[in-house]
């Protein structure tokens, strides 16, 4: 039994949305580990264009392996030194984005970037020419095994690879290109303005993507309508202008697969990943095919909430907890979230708690939600830094999972890191969500099977909740998006015109045809797309699914006692193998349809007892 008492005392900050400036220190990531002085950031990036004349001295000169393990080294180098650049840049300005100094930052290192790379875009072309036996002999050499799997995938992508001077040209585009990206990321997180939502009684409460959640989750339904209707709202007042720039992005990733002589964008995007079209396909099938027991959820939601009516539930009532807010476990501090996801991963074993630890004892977070900050969370970093997190923590439950989650994302670069040379440290997004995920599932059965001393007894109910509604936003919601982004290259190869009107009409009816018949259009949920930033990240957000599917094995497996070594081994082996066969040495088999088909049991047999547990609403 857990001893650990709960402290529900939470420091101020908590309380209300400031400056970063307000921020106490101890609060945010320690940005000094990365560079202490903004000189010596300035001293590194001067270091930038003569590493990368030492890289260029080597074109036309790859005949040997004795050339090639020069050339890995000196580019391995220059790599280092600009992710380690870029990862301060982003950080920098993530905690403030309407900071000028963090926007500069970042558009230097980000143009930098640009051109060391068209200048070193001649290697791919040079290295891809050579005959495969040559690049087979290189990559059984013992000074060479570190890029051996990249002079392999060298021999898979030759198809793909483009002249020199192609290369060099798209290298040189490629700030150009991301455009998109960056003109959506600075519309919504520095520019973009919603007017305050308005509760029952009239008393406004700020309203920003950090606080959006919080106020969806409210008890008070006109306050969280208030909240939906003028966060969607306002995104629809911009959609053309968003819209513009989604289309663009698609357009982007069609030109590029078109022009590395990819069949589609879709197929483009899984190459380097190994992944067949036909997983992808096979995942939406699947869960086309398990929406029944979705709209069943949906409908018992109406039901609990007293909006059975034809009509009466709307997206704005997809968030409050369906458990009495009366019982509700109250806002919980930074001591207790630390404490809940310390003791949920104990069975990965000592090891994996030592690296945990050190994300708190070394100010590896970034905690609070002040003005200006990126919403959201996330785990970034780069392989000579710690793997940062930034949080927008405001002590609900759901924020404590996040925790959870985004430390299981920088505990499994931590191994990488430790476990790999530089070339194969970086692992594949496919993998990514599996260990964040598998520690979210860790921390909701450790609540429920050994409940935190001093918790209300209701927390039981509302963990069940919290699963519920994580099989609805990470599988089923996902693959609405991983649909959606399908749809949305289609129509872009096909030439149809992605107008506001059109993305907002076809979002709004696949978004009807996966909520069901219980829940109302209400309109503004046509306007989604345009708040939704993965859609700009090139089919990113079906390796949610995937992973939420991989995690829930894993998790059943190592909760029964399984050896937790060959998890662990999977993520120290970073990007070393093809992201299938990592999985199957796991243990999971993702091509097999069984495993995504058992976490749509999963979730069947989770609502049934979820339902079982709730005791009558109150009248």
């Amino acid at each position: 039994m857990n001893t650990q008492p709960t402290d529900y005392a939470v420091p101020e900050w908590m309380d209300k949305v400031v400056d970063r400036r307000e921020v106490p220190a101890e609060t945010i990531w320690d940005l000094a580990r990365l560079y202490a002085t903004s000189q010596a950031w300035e001293s590194d990036f001067v270091r930038i264009a003569p590493l990368t004349d030492v890289v260029s001295a080597f074109q036309g000169k790859l005949q040997s392996p004795d050339a090639a393990l020069a050339l890995f080294q000196a580019e391995e180098t220059l790599d280092r030194l600009l992710e380690k650049l870029f990862t301060y840049a982003h950080l920098l300005h993530d905690q403030d984005t309407a900071d000028d100094a963090g926007q500069s930052l970042e558009a230097r290192i980000r143009t930098a970037y640009t051109d060391a790379a068209a200048r070193c875009a001649w290697i791919t072309p040079e290295l891809a020419a050579l005959p495969t036996d040559t690049l087979e002999a290189w990559a059984v050499r013992p000074d060479l095994a570190p890029w051996a799997r990249r002079l392999r995938q060298l021999v898979r992508a030759r198809p793909h690879v483009l002249s020199t001077e192609a290369e060099t040209l798209l290298a040189q585009a490629s700030e150009v290109l991301s455009a998109p990206e960056q003109t959506f990321s600075m519309l919504t997180d520095a520019d973009l303005r919603f007017p305050a939502a308005t509760d029952s009684a009239g008393t406004p409460h700020e309203l920003t993507e950090g606080t959006y959640r919080t106020l969806l989750e409210s008890p008070d339904r006109a306050l969280r309508q208030s909240a939906f209707a003028q966060l969607l709202g306002t995104y629809g007042q911009f959609r053309n202008t968003i819209a513009s720039t989604l289309s663009t992005c698609v357009k982007e990733h069609v030109f590029d697969a078109r022009v590395r002589r990819f069949p589609s964008a879709l197929e483009a995007s899984l190459f380097s990943d190994e992944i067949s079209p036909v997983l992808y396909h096979g995942l939406i099938d699947a869960t086309r095919a398990a929406l029944p027991a979705f709209h069943d959820y949906v409908a018992f939601r109406a039901a609990r909430l007293g909006l059975a009516a034809p009509g009466a539930l709307s997206m704005a009532d997809m968030y409050v907890p369906l458990v009495s807010p009366e019982d509700a476990p109250s806002r919980l501090s930074p001591a207790t979230a630390r404490a809940w996801v310390e003791r949920a991963v104990r069975p990965l074993g000592p090891g994996y708690a030592a690296l945990l630890a050190r994300a708190f004892d070394e100010r590896w977070i970034d905690w609070p939600s002040n003005r200006g900050k990126t919403s959201g969370a996330y785990s970034s970093g780069c392989y000579d830094s710690c793997p940062y997190l930034l949080l927008n923590y405001r002590g609900r439950l759901d924020d404590v999972f996040t925790l959870a989650h985004e430390a299981g994302h920088s505990v499994h670069t931590a191994l990488s890191n430790a476990a790999q040379p530089y070339p194969t440290a970086s692992y594949p997004i496919f993998l990514a969500e599996i260990a964040s995920t598998l520690n979210e599932l860790l921390l909701a059965h450790s609540l429920l099977d050994d409940p935190p001393a001093g918790a209300p007894p209701s927390l039981r109910l509302h963990v069940l909740n919290h699963l519920v509604d994580e099989f609805k936003g990470t599988l089923y919601r996902q693959v609405m998006f991983a649909e959606f982004e399908r749809s949305l290259h289609r129509w872009a190869e096909e030439g149809t015109p992605l107008t506001a009107d059109f993305i907002s009409s076809e979002y709004a009816a696949l978004n009807a045809a996966y909520y069901g018949p219980a829940l109302a259009d209400g309109g503004l949920i046509r306007y989604e797309w345009a708040r939704i930033p993965h859609f700009y990240y090139d089919f990113y957000v079906y390796k949610y699914a995937t992973s939420f599917s991989a995690a829930l094995v894993l998790e059943r497996r190592i909760r029964a006692g399984a050896p937790v070594e060959p998890y662990l081994d999977m993520l120290r082996s970073g990007g070393s193998l093809p992201p299938l066969e990592a999985l199957r040495r796991a243990g999971v088999d993702l091509e097999d349809p069984a495993t995504v088909a058992s976490a749509f049991a999963d979730f069947a047999s989770l609502l049934a007892d979820f339902k079982a547990a709730l005791p009558p609403p109150r009248s």
